[in-house]
């Protein structure tokens, strides 16, 4: 059943679709760095003021990656939606689902297939994205030293040290996007209906991280709690030194927010009549 589930997932129009779109806005944004890298460049020297200068080459792959990532981050978490808020309301809607499991086909180990094959195609994705951000980077641009942001703040980083901050980063980023799809199959499974369930994956997502932006008192009970608080924590593998404590933390309550949408979705699933 895995394997099918598999091949079903990658032969879905939407997959191919997110894929091609993610080359064609990394093929623009690396024209662009191309021809407008050394202005981003002055612009960053900027903000230090006058005076200041760095040796080596700061225009290169890890800047390239590194801005890429940040363009990128949060559309492509919203693009994987469509190609996994339909995978199982798809099957409610066109009828075919009840045929699927009067196989004697379990429906947790039905739910879990799809899952797994939802959870390879994100990971299809950040390695895609890797590879054609930094790997690109590199080749187009070469390597060099990372000058990196977060929160106001700017790290040099050596290119050893840029290559594992990546590496870590986008391990976190699978986590993140992980997180998200476990969100739209369980509307997914709530909905009979794709398009709804993408909708109100986005819908949530959207109103949750506008809360965790919020930068007010009120809400600050509330954000420890909130999945969309730890989005962009994978921009903390750039800083230095890298508060270890709290990315594990982040990566704990993640982790905890995948394992409730998946028993959630197993338990409603499993109770679900399906007369279609």
């Amino acid at each position: 059943m895995m394997l099918q589930e598999i091949y079903k997932m990658f032969t879905r129009s939407y997959a191919k679709i997110v894929l091609l779109v993610i080359f064609i806005l990394m093929l623009v944004f690396s024209l662009a760095f191309a021809f407008e890298g050394q202005e981003y460049y002055d612009s960053l020297l900027s903000t230090f003021g006058k005076g200041v200068s760095f040796e080596g080459k700061l225009i290169n792959g890890n800047l390239f990656a590194f801005q890429l990532f940040h363009a990128l981050w949060l559309f492509v978490g919203l693009m994987v939606i469509f190609v996994t808020g339909g995978m199982i309301s798809e099957e409610k809607s066109g009828g075919t689902l009840r045929m699927v499991l009067s196989r004697k086909v379990s429906k947790t180990g039905f739910f879990t297939a799809r899952f797994m094959a939802a959870k390879l195609y994100v990971l299809i994705v950040v390695l895609f994205m890797a590879a054609l951000s930094l790997g690109g980077g590199l080749i187009i641009f070469g390597s060099g030293e990372l000058l990196a942001f977060d929160n106001g703040k700017f790290f040099v980083l050596t290119s050893n040290q840029a290559l594992l901050s990546f590496a870590l980063a986008y391990l976190f980023y699978f986590l993140m996007l992980l997180t998200v799809v476990s969100l739209s199959l369980l509307f997914s499974v709530l909905y009979k209906n794709s398009t709804k369930a993408i909708l109100s994956t986005v819908s949530v997502i959207v109103i949750l991280y506008f809360v965790s932006s919020l930068d007010f008192s009120l809400f600050d009970s509330v954000k420890p709690f909130l999945f969309t608080s730890y989005f962009t924590s994978w921009s903390q593998f750039f800083t230095t030194p890298i508060d270890w404590m709290k990315l594990t933390f982040d990566a704990i309550v993640l982790v905890v927010h995948i394992l409730i949408f998946y028993t959630a979705s197993v338990m409603i699933f499993s109770k679900q009549e399906i007369l279609d």
